[in-house]
Parts: C-alpha cells; sequence; structure tokens
C-alpha cells in the first residue's frame, strides 16, 4: 500500500481536499493524510464542494505536520508555496510540489474550482502509480 501525504499551509483548504480525494478514488491501494504547517480548521465551502461531488469527509480533521512526525512515506506531496520547504522535511521517498492557492475559499465557485484542479491532478497521480506498478509484459 502507497503511503502519501498531502501537505499545505492551513490543512483547512487544499491538503484535505487532496485527501479526501485520493481515499475516494482508491483508498484499497493507498494510506492517506493531510496536514498543514499552520492548521487552521476546514474551510466549509471546501466541505461543500466535496459533498457535492459525493465524496465522504468523514475523518477530515486539521492537523499540524507534528501529527505525521516519525513517519516515513512514499510520497510527499506540497500543495502551496508556503508548504514546499516543510513539506521536503518530511521523510518520504519521493516529493512533489502541486502548487495551488491555500487560502480560505471565499465562495463555492472558488472551492468547487480548487476541487476540480486537485481532482484531475490525483487522477493522474493514480494513473502514473498503478502503471508504474504493473508490468506490461
Amino acid at each position: 500500500m502507497t503511503s502519501v501525504l498531502f501537505v499545505c499551509h492551513s490543512n483547512g483548504v487544499c491538503s484535505p481536499i487532496a485527501e479526501a480525494l485520493l481515499k475516494h478514488l482508491a483508498a484499497d491501494r493507498y494510506r492517506v493524510m493531510s496536514a498543514g504547517v499552520e492548521p487552521t480548521q476546514t474551510d466549509a465551502n471546501a466541505l461543500a464542494a466535496l459533498h457535492k461531488l459525493g465524496v465522504s469527509t468523514e475523518g477530515l480533521v486539521c492537523k499540524g505536520l507534528d501529527a505525521v512526525e516519525g513517519e516515513y512515506f512514499d510520497i510527499v506531496i506540497s500543495l502551496c508555496e508556503q508548504a514546499e520547504a516543510a513539506a521536503q522535511a518530511v521523510p518520504a521517498a519521493r516529493h512533489m510540489a502541486w502548487h495551488f492557492e491555500d487560502a480560505p475559499c471565499c465562495s463555492q465557485a472558488n472551492a468547487t474550482k480548487i476541487t476540480q484542479e486537485i481532482y484531475e491532478r490525483i487522477k493522474l497521480l493514480v494513473l502514473v502509480q498503478d502503471r508504474q506498478e504493473k508490468t506490461l509484459w
């Protein structure tokens, strides 16, 4: 099972969205967590955008990087520039940077847009990971 950590500044918008979407798509193949450099609370519009897609938000809670201290991940993905350095410090086989605007969603439309953008990246991640794990011959 591939372990993935999503890191953003607040753990209130992008990283919980990414956590919920990857769990929704491939919980059977991924152990997924999210954390923030300076955690706040999960944005209500972000949660509503996930619910609109039929994605469960059960268990999503804002937490800091101290919640994953001492853990090793296969992949750590920073979701904003403010979190990139902190994400690089987390022990992992691979680090990736996907930069989104990590601010509270000021509107439902903005939350839906960010959710769709993250969803597209998550689908690509799963596709690439699946291809790397399966031999063609």
